[in-house]
């Protein structure tokens, strides 16, 4: 893999994304877990595509498709209902990955923050980070709308 030349700092920064839900931290914790392949969008940002299911299985974040499981990442931290971390590598070697930390902070009775991270870009290009920077858009927007 060649890493690219870093011209900036914006190159390997970690991509950020928040949003408020109509959940209290509890809720907003037990839909993004428990309740993903409810609203993440498969079609769209899976490995397999449409028709398989993603979830939480024994300490990893699994795609099933068919007969077909495919490993994104393995938790890293667990903290019901504030937050958790995982590393990141859809489709790609563990020894690829980067990492995506979700916290969850009730803001005011029935409203909760949630922030986003996906770092450790310095073991990717800046084209994938680019992609995630826009795609974490669009799933977070799944996540919203499943709030409802």
């Amino acid at each position: 893999m060649t890493v690219p030349e870093m011209t900036s700092g914006e190159a390997f920064a970690a991509v950020e994304r928040s949003v408020e839900v109509p959940a209290d931290a509890a809720t907003a914790f037990t839909l993004f877990t428990d309740r993903i392949a409810d609203w993440w969008p498969m079609a769209t940002h899976s490995v397999h595509g449409e028709g398989g299911t993603v979830g939480f299985e024994e300490g990893r974040l699994v795609e099933r498709h068919g007969d077909r499981a495919e490993c994104w990442g393995e938790v890293r931290h667990w903290d019901p209902p504030h937050g958790f971390a995982v590393t990141w590598h859809p489709g790609r070697d563990a020894d690829e990955a980067t990492e995506v930390a979700v916290s969850f902070a009730e803001e005011e009775p029935g409203r909760t923050r949630v922030r986003l991270v996906h770092s450790g870009w310095e073991r990717r290009d800046a084209a994938a980070r680019e992609s995630y920077a826009t795609g974490w858009v669009a799933v977070l927007g799944r996540y919203v709308d499943a709030t409802g």
